[in-house]
């Protein structure tokens, strides 16, 4: 059996947050958006 490595970890995770990184730029109007719908119906409920 082959063990994983640190530097297999450290890619994956580089991997996970590449591809993090590239869904919020490719999506940043519609993350904004759902982020004030989502801040304003919180802020209204709690009133």
């Amino acid at each position: 059996m082959n063990k994983i490595s640190k530097r297999d970890v450290k890619f994956f995770l580089l991997g996970i947050f590449t591809l993090f990184l590239i869904e919020s730029i490719w999506n940043w109007k519609e993350h904004v958006s759902s982020f004030q719908r989502g801040f304003n119906e919180g802020y209204n409920s709690s009133r």
